[in-house]
């Protein structure tokens, strides 16, 4: 059955969202930081703004996918026991992180455009502070996911307990000077979890000729 088959592979849209925003970053590459002089970050972005504004559409796309995942996420937690409270915790930090990705998008998108229509470069500038500095969002958000659904799988199950215990300490250190490598590592803990789900409804679910 139709319906059957997408309970099952539902978990992957985790892989597709990483592995856009993962290429969005590699492509992107090295961007001005948020204090390097209004004349330069003007240059970069007209040289590279076609680059750039399809990377913006490009890494929106993986926000659909990101609340897919979280959503199913979410089924498998609830439905391993407990209150759902837990749960509930992790799809909103996945909604949370979406929202993130979407104003990260939203932000790059307009400092593109500026830099290529804009009468001053003092907006494009002001911009590029916003875009160095509009991660917070992201970070949360995934930090809040990861955490919740680990504490979830320790207390209820659902997932592997050591992958419960990873999150936890994802969820703690991207609150810390090394949330950028917790943000990376909760990237990597989505796709271990995305293929995990899938299997176990794979097998509960056995595909119907």
């Amino acid at each position: 059955m139709q319906q059957n088959r997408w309970e099952r592979l539902a978990p992957l849209t985790g892989v597709v969202s990483v592995a856009i925003i993962v290429a969005v970053f590699a492509i992107g590459g090295n961007t001005p930081e948020g204090e390097d002089g209004a004349a330069k970050v003007q240059a970069f972005y007209i040289k590279h703004h076609d680059k750039h504004a399809a990377l913006a559409f490009i890494l929106a796309i993986a926000v659909p996918f990101l609340l897919f995942f979280a959503s199913s996420l979410r089924s498998d937690l609830r439905r391993a026991g407990g209150t759902g409270q837990l749960a509930n915790a992790a799809f909103a930090g996945g909604v949370l992180a979406a929202v993130g990705f979407g104003i990260l998008a939203s932000v790059h998108l307009a400092l593109a455009e500026s830099a290529a229509h804009a009468r001053t470069i003092g907006t494009t500038q002001t911009l590029n502070v916003l875009d160095s500095n509009d991660f917070i969002p992201a970070v949360a958000g995934i930090a809040l996911l990861v955490f919740a659904a680990g504490a979830s799988a320790i207390r209820h199950g659902g997932l592997p307990k050591w992958l419960g215990w990873v999150g936890i300490v994802i969820g703690v250190v991207a609150f810390t000077p090394a949330g950028f490598f917790a943000f990376l590592a909760g990237g990597l803990w989505v796709l271990i979890v995305s293929l995990l789900l899938t299997r176990a409804r794979s097998a509960a679910r056995p595909a119907v000729p």
